[in-house]
């Protein structure tokens, strides 16, 4: 139990970073660089994912990730040397499917706090010899972390629960908290012990919102 704890916590901190490293710079590129139509384009990309099923999403990586998938197919248009690529039933194909079911989330939070960045502040920064690194640093991504911090709970709750992800990606590499505590409601029918692995879920992810309260306060403020 300690074990799949862990490493649903990694699985959720991993799916979480990447959202970081990737919605981030999109959020950024929507409210500072980008502007009119191309804006409302790019936003219905983002929230597309909405629009399509869970479960259909999950099984088009299946497609994607297989052997003789997009993704081989791509790989060896380019190498054709290479040993063919299968991601499927691994950790790898169950980070990149609950990436893509939840980076947007990321997207939409951080947008929203680099909108109410004033472009004065900014301005003001460069006249006065700030270099690009420097107005990320030191303006950019203090401001936006109530953003961040939003969308990294959004994230992180749900996918550290999360059960049919891991099952139908992962295979034998998809044991988690979550899948374990469906089976014990759908397949073992032991539900005490379901019932009291979703008391600890609980418990953890009420921690999580306990420490990460103070920084939604803060980006509700900021709205």
């Amino acid at each position: 139990l300690q074990a799949l704890t862990w490493r649903s916590l990694e699985m959720g901190f991993h799916v979480t970073l990447l959202c970081a490293l990737i919605g981030f710079p999109a959020a950024y590129v929507l409210a500072k660089r980008i502007k009119g139509r191309w804006r409302e384009a790019l936003f219905l990309l983002v929230v597309l994912p909405f629009w399509s099923n869970a479960l259909v999403r999950i099984f088009s990586w299946t497609i994607v990730l297989r052997p003789d998938g997009i993704l081989d197919r791509a790989v060896h248009l380019v190498a054709p040397g290479l040993p063919p690529v299968d991601l499927t039933d691994s950790y790898t194909a169950i980070i990149i499917g609950l990436t893509h079911s939840y980076l947007p989330y990321m997207i939409l939070t951080c947008y929203l706090s680099l909108q109410a960045i004033d472009d004065s502040v900014i301005e003001a920064a460069r006249s006065l010899g700030a270099r690009a690194h420097t107005i990320l640093w030191r303006i950019i991504l203090p401001l936006a972390i109530p953003g961040l911090a939003a969308g990294s709970v959004l994230i992180f709750v749900p996918v550290i629960g999360s059960f049919f992800e891991p099952k139908l990606l992962g295979g034998t590499q998809g044991a988690m908290i979550g899948t374990v505590i469906e089976e014990q409601f759908t397949v073992v029918s032991n539900w005490p012990l379901g019932g009291a692995l979703s008391f600890i879920l609980l418990a953890i992810v009420l921690l999580i919102l306990a420490v990460s309260s103070p920084f939604l306060k803060q980006h509700m403020r900021s709205q």
